[in-house]
C-alpha cells in the first residue's frame, strides 16, 4: 500500500497517509467523498448563477462578476483534474504485483483506462504455500470516490482471506464492512475463487459480476452463481460452488467494459460471443489470448481490466496440511477437503458425515492428544481416488489404545464420560484403524457408487 500512501499525502498533506485501519480509512473516505461533492455543488451553484435572468448590470459590474466567476470555475476545474490524477495514480498503486510465490501458476494482465476514473481492479493473494486467491471486482460510480472506495474493498478482502479460506465467508464479511465503509449508493460487484495448488481445486462466489470462464480445450465453462451486490443489502446473500481443474486449464476474469466491444443488445448476449471467442483460446498462448481481447477495446468510457491464468500444475493425489493445536483451525481443514468430495460427487448426505467424523477426530487430536499445547501440531492426510477417500489425523502426543474406550451402546457404556467420540465416528464412516502408537487415526469414506458395489 505504499504508493496509495503517497496518494493520500499528495491529496491531504496535512493529514499523513492513508491509514490502514479500517476504521480510520473508512473516515478517510467520507472526508474525501464530501470534498468533492461540495466542489460538484459549487461548480452548479455557479454555472446556475449564469442562467438567473435579471436586470442588466453596468458593465464595470458585468466585468467584476465574470472575473470573480471565472476565478472560481477555474480553481474548482483544477481541484477535480487533481481529484483525477489521484484516482488515477491510486489505481496504479493497487495493481498485485506477481511474486515468486506464484510458481506454477501463469498470469496475463490487460487493462484500459477509461475516459473517466472508474473503480475497477482485481487481485491475486498468495494465502499459503498451497492456495491462492484470484479477484476481480468494479465499483459503481466514477472519479476519485469510486477509486478511494476500491482501495477499500481490496483490503478488506486482502484482511479477510488471510485467515480464511472460504470465498462465501469472506464476500459475507467484506459486504458488511463495504456497507459501513461507504456513502449511500455505492456498491460493488465481485468474484472471488480460492485454488487448492496441490488438489487443483477452485472454490468461487459471484456477486453480480461478470461471468468468469474456465477453458479446457474447446470448452468453455462458465462460473457463475447467485449473490447480490457488496456493500448494497445487509444480509448479503452469496452462492458458493466448486469446480475441479486440470493442468493447462485457464481461467479469465474481467469487468464490463471488455464486453462492451461485443456490441450485443444485454451483458449475457455479450458473455455468450465472449464465451465463442474463447472457445479458440486452446490454438494460442494465454498472453496472445489476452492481448487480442483487449485490442479489441478502443477508448473505453469505463476501465477495462482483464486476468488470464494458466495452470502448469499438476494434480496431487494427496494433501498433507499441519495445524497448530487451536479449535478455530479446524475450518481451514474442512476448507481444505470437504470441496474435493463436493466435486467427486460424494454428495450432501456422505459430505455430512465426513464432516462430523474429521471434526470429531480433529478436536479431539487438539484436545486429548496435544492438551491444547499450541506448539504441538496436528496433521491432516488426505488421500482421495476413484472409489475412496482416506484421510488420517495424527497428533504429537502419547497416543491411546482404542480397544480400552468403553461402549457408550452397551449397558456398561451408557455412564461412561468418554467413547462417543470414537462411536460416532465409526457410525459415520466406512472403515477406521488406528497406528500402533495410538496417537494416528485413519478414516476411510467409500464413494456412494463404490459403496453401493460392497453392499
Amino acid at each position: 500500500m505504499a504508493g496509495a500512501d503517497k496518494v493520500a499525502e499528495a491529496f491531504h498533506p496535512d493529514e499523513g497517509p492513508l491509514p490502514s485501519d479500517p476504521e480510520l480509512l473508512k473516515r478517510r473516505v467520507r472526508e474525501m467523498t464530501r470534498e468533492l461533492q461540495r466542489a460538484h455543488v459549487r461548480i452548479e451553484s455557479l454555472e446556475a448563477g449564469l442562467k438567473v435572468k435579471s436586470p442588466a448590470p453596468a458593465p464595470r459590474e458585468v466585468e467584476s462578476e465574470l472575473r470573480i466567476l471565472s476565478e472560481q470555475l477555474e480553481r474548482q476545474a483544477m481541484l477535480l483534474e487533481r481529484d483525477e490524477q489521484v484516482g488515477r495514480e491510486l489505481q496504479r498503486s493497487l495493481r498485485p504485483v506477481m511474486d515468486e510465490g506464484t510458481t506454477g501458476i501463469k498470469f496475463a494482465i490487460g487493462s484500459k483506462p477509461g475516459t473517466r476514473v472508474g473503480g475497477d481492479f482485481y487481485d491475486i493473494i498468495n494465502l499459503s504455500d498451497n492456495f491462492a486467491a484470484f479477484l476481480i471486482a468494479d465499483v459503481s460510480g466514477y472519479g476519485l470516490p469510486a477509486a478511494v472506495i476500491m482501495a477499500v474493498g481490496r483490503l478488506a478482502f486482502r484482511t479477510y482471506a488471510a485467515n480464511d479460506l472460504n470465498p462465501r465467508s469472506i464476500m459475507e464479511r467484506v459486504n458488511r464492512v463495504m456497507l459501513r465503509s461507504t456513502l449511500a449508493g455505492h456498491y460493488m460487484t465481485a468474484f472471488l475463487g480460492i485454488l487448492d495448488t496441490e488438489l487443483l481445486t477452485l472454490q468461487y462466489v459471484n456477486a453480480s459480476h461478470c461471468t468468469p470462464f474456465v477453458v479446457r480445450g474447446g470448452e468453455v465453462i462458465p462460473l457463475d452463481t447467485e449473490g447480490l451486490f457488496v456493500g448494497m443489502f445487509e444480509d448479503g446473500q452469496y452462492e458458493q460452488k466448486g469446480i475441479q481443474l486440470e493442468q493447462h486449464d485457464r481461467l479469465y476474469l474481467y469487468t464490463d467494459g471488455l464486453l462492451k466491444c461485443f456490441q450485443a443488445p444485454d451483458r449475457r448476449a455479450c458473455e455468450k460471443k465472449l464465451q465463442t471467442f474463447l472457445s479458440q483460446d486452446g490454438k494460442v498462448s494465454l498472453e496472445d489470448t489476452v492481448e487480442r481481447l483487449s485490442s479489441l477495446v478502443d477508448q473505453p468510457e469505463d476501465d477495462m481490466a482483464l486476468v488470464g491464468v494458466e495452470l502448469l500444475l499438476e494434480k496431487a493425489q494427496r494433501k498433507t496440511i499441519a495445524i497448530s493445536s487451536i479449535p478455530s483451525q479446524l475450518s481451514n481443514v474442512e476448507n481444505a477437503i470437504l470441496p474435493v468430495l463436493d466435486n467427486k460427487g460424494y454428495g450432501e448426505r456422505n459430505i455430512f458425515a465426513v464432516k462430523l467424523a474429521l471434526e470429531e477426530a480433529v478436536v479431539n487430536s487438539i484436545k486429548h492428544g496435544n492438551e491444547l499445547d499450541d506448539t504441538k501440531k496436528v496433521t491432516i492426510s488426505f488421500y482421495i481416488d476413484d472409489d475412496r477417500a482416506l484421510i488420517s489425523i495424527a497428533d504429537e502426543g502419547e497416543g491411546f489404545d482404542p480397544g480400552e474406550v468403553p461402549d457408550p451402546t452397551t449397558e456398561d457404556g451408557l455412564l461412561a464420560t468418554s467413547g462417543r467420540g470414537l462411536a460416532l465416528i465409526r457410525a459415520y464412516m466406512d472403515d477406521v484403524r488406528f497406528n500402533e502408537k495410538g496417537n494416528e487415526i485413519t478414516m476411510i469414506k467409500y464413494a456412494p457408487w463404490a459403496a453401493a458395489k460392497r453392499t
